[in-house]
């Protein structure tokens, strides 16, 4: 089982031993991407503001959507992704007095050298080497978080992506698409919608939460694998040319 650094957990604690006595939380603002999958990519330290024009608006129709456009906004968009390789994007919260739903919009762009079979997406806390998926934490009583809203009601907008047809339900902070491709060059979207929920008692678990998204690829044979099956395939052919000429010179002889 993943360990959940130390840093992690003391900022947890803090979280629970001084949050708010708020009971609920909306999205404020987005933090530049992170992490091993950017590759070289610089990602300028920009902050992009999150506009709440419907609080507490739990179960929304669409009239009535909180939306992320382009996420994550004004850093780093369209998400690029140079290695298979996890990018974390940080999105900070704040006392709103009811659970606050989001809509969201994604492009990512494959920019590595293996074809994608899959694309994942985990809420949690913390990035890079302190990510904690909720899995991993204990959360006292009282306590909620964030999750992926997807409980199959009408006025609910289901998670899509333009190049994946399978998505697999995993619980509530983790999305797992298959069935599909995105060549190297290629580019895939997304939707998906977010719950930022109520605390029970008073509670308020933290000021901000997590997004991991992580692609996935078929494994590329290696140089040598590939040079030997060539010599493998180069052998019987010859050993076939050699048979088919002892079989014409017998031929000939009779």
């Amino acid at each position: 089982m993943k360990k959940i650094s130390k840093t992690l957990v003391t900022t947890l604690a803090f979280y629970l031993c001084f949050g708010g006595a708020a009971q609920a939380r909306s999205i404020t603002s987005i933090s530049p991407p992170t992490g091993p999958g950017q590759g070289d990519i610089f990602c300028t330290q920009v902050q992009t503001p999150v506009n709440t024009p419907f609080p507490n608006n739990n179960n929304s129709t669409a009239a009535s959507q909180n939306q992320i456009l382009n996420f994550p906004g004004l850093s780093c968009t369209p998400k690029t992704f140079q290695a298979i390789a996890p990018i974390d994007t940080q999105l900070f919260v704040e006392p709103s007095g009811g659970t606050t739903e989001y809509f969201f919009t994604e492009t990512a762009v494959n920019n590595t050298n293996s074809t994608w079979n899959g694309f994942s997406f985990k809420i949690g806390f913390g990035v890079n080497d302190n990510f904690g998926p909720p899995e991993l934490i204990l959360v006292p009583y009282g306590f909620a978080i964030p999750d992926f809203d997807f409980n199959g009601s009408s006025s609910d907008p289901q998670p899509t992506s333009s190049k994946f047809t399978q998505l697999l339900q995993d619980g509530s902070f983790n999305l797992q698409w298959s069935g599909g491709s995105v060549a190297p060059g290629e580019s895939v979207d997304f939707t998906f919608s977010v719950d930022a929920p109520d605390d029970l008692d008073g509670n308020d678990f933290s000021s901000s939460f997590t997004i991991r998204e992580l692609p996935s690829a078929k494994p590329v044979p290696e140089p040598t694998t590939i040079n030997g099956v060539l010599i493998i395939l180069g052998i019987l052919s010859s050993r076939l040319a050699l048979k088919h000429k002892m079989k014409v010179a017998i031929t000939e002889q009779r």
